[in-house]
């Protein structure tokens, strides 16, 4: 009966200030490697709009990148210390790019893709989400060194993940969409514990996009809007 008493706090050894200070010191010690995540979001967002064979399979491999960089430096290397369920989830974000890296290869893609306003649109709209969504820990902080870009930090990084996996047939998507589906429970209960409510945004939008898309069809035919 003594396990009522405790609450989610009780299993977190770290206040958010330590939290948020992961940011900090990983930005600092990967100087100026940041680029790299950013050549990676400019050249997905430009796959996007040419949505052929070549640019899917770009995309995955760019995303597969993403995921072993930031579980393997953020979640291994700098979180999993604090927090031993990181570290599982880190060898999971490796695994995920292991199958990401498998599918951009071997995946036999059709050429059936969106009109080209649509991936103009869907291009623009991901560039701007993946761009905005690193200030969430910014304003959290109120300190611009824990900006969090996409390929190092976990968050960002599924959710930027998720809009893109709906290229992948649902045949198939359901196994690329548990880790983000469980990441997302696992950062929402985290951060509403640590009480940073602006980042706790991030990991409940992206739970709810990736609900929809285990069921969302990316074919124009069935979706004409």
């Amino acid at each position: 009966m003594d396990w009522y008493s405790y609450s989610l706090s009780d299993f977190l050894m770290f206040g958010p200030e330590v939290y948020l200070r992961l940011f900090v010191r990983i930005n600092q010690d990967f100087w100026p490697w940041q680029g790299i995540a950013v050549v990676m979001m400019v050249l997905i967002a430009g796959f996007l709009v040419r949505g052929d064979t070549l640019a899917k399979r770009g995309i995955l491999l760019l995303l597969a990148g993403a995921w072993g960089w930031s579980g393997a430096g953020f979640l291994i290397t700098y979180y999993g210390p604090i927090n031993s369920p990181a570290t599982w989830f880190g060898w999971a974000f490796i695994l995920q790019s292991a199958l990401l890296t498998v599918a951009a290869l071997v995946w036999p893609w059709d050429e059936g893709s969106a009109v080209p306003v649509q991936r103009w649109r869907a291009s623009a709209g991901w560039l701007v989400m993946v761009a905005l969504l690193p200030l969430l820990v910014v304003a959290q902080s109120e300190d611009w060194q824990a900006v969090a870009l996409f390929g190092i930090a976990p968050g960002v990084t599924v959710a930027a993940s998720v809009p893109c996996l709906l290229l992948l047939p649902r045949r198939v998507r359901w196994l690329f969409l548990l880790l983000p589906l469980l990441w997302s429970l696992f950062s929402a209960a985290t951060l509403w514990t640590l009480g940073t409510r602006l980042m706790f945004v991030l990991p409940v939008a992206t739970l709810a996009l990736t609900i929809i898309s285990f069921w969302f069809s990316p074919r124009p035919a069935q979706n004409r809007d």
